[in-house]
């Protein structure tokens, strides 16, 4: 699972937390000062968790780079990649490029 997909779950379990206060008739709405706090022990007790989360993924994925499997897959299909845009219609040059400039499948939005 992704981080901010993560950070996105445990703030929408806030933010419907606090809508349930709010429509409580017992409970009074909390002020601005009292949501922030709210919010900033919410991150706060979330940070030690998303650090160790990051740390288990960045293992896994280099554990994962250093077979040599890993290796010949990504080969595999880049080649086959290449080959793809080639059959259809891009030259070599531009196919070449296509294939550098994308990236190889990753849990991390950006992973080249």
């Amino acid at each position: 699972m992704r981080l901010g997909t993560i950070i996105s779950s445990i703030l929408l379990s806030t933010s419907a937390c606090l809508a349930h206060a709010q429509t409580q008739p017992q409970q009074k709405q909390p002020t601005p000062e009292e949501m922030q706090k709210i919010m900033d022990a919410t991150m706060g007790a979330m940070v030690p968790m998303i650090g160790r989360m990051t740390e288990v993924m960045i293992e896994t994925q280099l554990r994962i780079a250093e077979k040599t499997d890993t290796a010949e897959r990504i080969a595999t299909f880049k080649r086959n990649l290449y080959e793809a845009l080639l059959k259809k219609g891009f030259s070599a040059n531009q196919a070449l490029q296509i294939t550098l400039a994308t990236a190889i499948p990753s849990t991390a939005p950006s992973g080249k």
